[in-house]
């Protein structure tokens, strides 16, 4: 770097500083003197500077009017950058006549008389430089606010500029033939490099908390003027992020929300988006190889953006924020893409200096831009929208808008064609309603106003396109006999309004309005059917029958009897009858033996059946929520092994036809067979090649090479 060149150069110019006429020499006394005289200059200064005190002012004290407040060189207790005055001519006598009373210039003069001229402003040049820093980390650390420039650069123009030009001139012997000093701009710049490493220290913490710290992002302009100061920012912030955010203490949800904060701040720290891209290499790359990435991306984009009362969400566990982002964000328009071969616009610049030369400007800058290019292909998206999607659908709501207008916003992004399957899925459900309408009425379930007729149950059916809707869960129990009633009256009206189709039901799926009658309180809820289908066997009647009601009148099932009666897998039964307990439903008299709680104890109010405050209820509801996870579990190991087995006969006819395989042939021979794809790790291949070898289907030859059993 040349002499005198970038901010990163010296307080004073090389041309300033000149050899003395004659050699000096000092004494050992004098020279010992040069530590204890850098100390007092850095007290001195810094007094006059107005460092570490939060009542310094510049000038007179007091409120003018017309003209506004005084400077304050803490920047937290400075008043509103439009209340400061401009210094006026008494306010610089006010300050000379402070200045002129500290023993400081009389201490510079003694110190030229010890050690020299020359060697004082080298002392000088050393404690400016460092309380140039100390100022930057006193007054701005941690303070975000407008007008931060202007607070730094009065500061620099009439303290630290003025302090010095005026030491230097107390040094020289004459001082109008006095050399000047570093001028006012090169302390700007000075200034500005230290106000911008400070910021890049804290840049973590400003995008956390972005975007209240959004000021601080205007600081860094004024810093990242360049290539060096641009690597240093995105080599040191990468640097932190691989600290603070990529390890498995942080959740996914809260990695996607600083990934959020960073796309946003950085778009308006460089808008051509070179620094983005740098930072969040390792990012990305880190959210893809995370497993439920794409699930917590899928869920917040189909959330509620606003919660009943207008306001946004305060649920930790989905990005909201994601769906808000996409109903206000517009897609940009089609000739924006073109930008760069338009040459009437005026506001376009060319590509950063820095970089990279496979850099192309993405089209996808925006968040959910961003967030849907994190993998190579967008079927992994679409997959986990389906999922959610059908999710959503299956639930019992007035209506879809919100799932409406998601899918219309993904299909400028995803084209047409790639979210066909989930427009089937939304016209299924939105025609089910008119198909149930017209079945009910046909079948005298309701009348022809659409009102239920007084019944014990009413039934209400989604038609599903099975080859369009992800795979259900087939948790199996036997339905309520007035339940199967129903379906097959359901089914004769079906199939007279649609003759060629067949309607297959899943009662594991949908919801159930339940009313219970109890001594004391009516209980209403929606629950899932293998809740209510628990609950329906210990109604008054049945008990009767199977004579399980005890000496008390209490109505008493164990486990054991539920899963037997219902043909349903004792987890799933005891997660019900735990959902029941924690509902204050059931009670649980021993091990596995539930009775219905006709009465409160005495003492409880029967309006607070659904509270979950108490302790015993709270821990009753994490009890039924860890046993339908178990259930949950179960079911879908049953439903992996019973697919694992459709793959049998393709891995045996592949053998025998093309000799021993390793695993990873396996594997991907049957992810090009199998249609679909094969939905399988190589370690849950290898699990079920075991299972076929210790059943002696296979034997397992040189190398760790498969094939058929002789």
């Amino acid at each position: 770097m040349p002499p005198g060149g970038g901010v990163f150069a010296s307080v004073f110019s090389r041309s300033g500083v000149h050899p003395p006429k004659q050699q000096q020499r000092f004494t050992v006394t004098a020279i010992d003197q040069v530590p204890k005289i850098k100390v007092a200059l850095t007290e001195h200064l810094s007094f006059l500077l107005g460092i570490g005190s939060e009542y310094f002012v510049y000038g007179q004290n007091r409120w003018i009017p017309d003209a506004g407040s005084p400077f304050h060189s803490h920047f937290e207790s400075c008043p509103p950058i439009a209340q400061i005055r401009q210094p006026t001519l008494n306010d610089h006598a006010a300050q000379d006549a402070k200045e002129s009373k500290s023993p400081f210039w009389d201490s510079l003069r003694s110190w030229k008389d010890t050690v020299g001229c020359e060697t004082v402003k080298k002392c000088l040049a050393g404690a400016l430089s460092g309380l140039l820093t100390d100022f930057v980390t006193w007054s701005y650390a941690g303070v975000y606010r407008e007008g931060l420039d202007w607070h730094l650069d009065f500061w620099v123009e009439h303290l630290l500029s003025r302090i010095a030009q005026k030491a230097c001139a107390c040094l020289e012997d004459n001082a109008v033939d006095a050399p000047l000093p570093v001028g006012p701009r090169k302390w700007k710049d000075m200034a500005t490099a230290r106000l911008g490493a400070l910021r890049v220290d804290e840049l973590f913490d400003i995008i956390v908390d972005w975007d209240v710290t959004a000021p601080a992002i205007e600081d860094l302009r004024h810093f990242t003027t360049n290539p060096a100061t641009r690597g240093y920012l995105t080599h040191d912030f990468a640097s932190v992020l691989q600290t603070r955010l990529l390890h498995p203490g942080a959740s996914t949800i809260e990695i996607i929300q600083l990934y959020i904060s960073i796309i946003r701040s950085f778009r308006v720290l460089d808008p051509k988006g070179v620094l983005l891209e740098r930072v969040t290499r390792k990012l990305r790359r880190y959210l893809r190889e995370r497993e439920d990435t794409v699930k917590v991306i899928v869920t917040g984009l189909l959330s509620d953006p606003v919660s009943q009362e207008g306001q946004l969400p305060s649920n930790s566990e989905v990005l909201s924020e994601l769906a808000v982002e996409l109903n206000y964000s517009s897609v940009r328009d089609k000739s924006a893409d073109d930008n760069e071969f338009d040459w009437n616009n005026m506001d376009w610049f060319p590509d950063p200096i820095d970089a990279a030369p496979d850099y192309m400007k993405s089209k996808n800058t925006d968040v959910i831009g961003s967030l849907i290019t994190l993998f190579d292909t967008k079927d992994v998206f679409v997959k986990e929208l389906q999922n959610t999607l059908a999710d959503r659908l299956l639930k019992n709501k007035p209506d879809f808008n919100q799932e409406i207008g998601v899918l219309e916003h993904l299909k400028l992004r995803f084209g047409d064609s790639a979210l066909q399957g989930c427009e089937v899925m939304l016209r299924d459900v939105l025609d089910s309603r008119k198909v149930d309408n017209v079945v009910r009425r046909d079948r005298g379930m309701q009348d022809e106003t659409g009102r239920a007729l007084p019944d014990d149950l009413q039934l209400h059916a989604k038609i599903l396109s099975r080859l369009f809707w992800p795979s259900m869960p087939e948790q199996a129990f036997t339905v309520p006999q007035v339940v199967l009633d129903q379906q097959s009256s359901y089914e004769k009206g079906f199939e007279t309004l649609k003759q060629s189709r067949k309607l297959t039901w899943l009662n594991t799926v949908g919801q159930v309005d339940v009313e219970l009658e109890l001594e004391d309180r009516v209980f209403q809820d929606q629950v899932l059917p293998w809740q209510a289908v628990v609950i329906y066997a210990f109604r008054d009647a049945d008990a009767a029958a199977t004579g399980t009601e005890s000496d008390s009148g209490q109505i008493r099932k164990t486990v054991a009897e539920l899963a037997a009666e219902l043909a349903m897998s004792p987890t799933l039964v005891r997660s019900a009858c735990i959902f029941w307990v924690s509902k204050r439903i059931l009670i649980e008299s021993s091990r596995d033996t539930f009775a219905v709680l006709e009465r409160l104890p005495d003492g409880t109010d029967t309006t607070m059946q659904d509270d979950t405050s108490r302790p015993d209820a709270a821990s009753a509801v994490a009890a039924a929520a860890a046993a339908a996870a178990q259930a949950a579990k179960e079911a879908e190991e049953v439903e992996r092994k019973g697919k694992m087995a459709m793959y049998h006969q393709f891995i045996v006819s592949m053998l025998t036809n093309q000799g021993a395989m390793p695993l990873p042939r396996i594997a991907m021979m049957l992810g090009i067979v199998v249609p679909g794809g094969f939905p399988f790790s190589n370690e849950e291949l290898k699990e079920f090649l075991a299972g076929m070898v210790k059943d002696g289907v296979l034997d397992v030859g040189h190398g760790g090479a498969y094939k058929v059993a002789s």
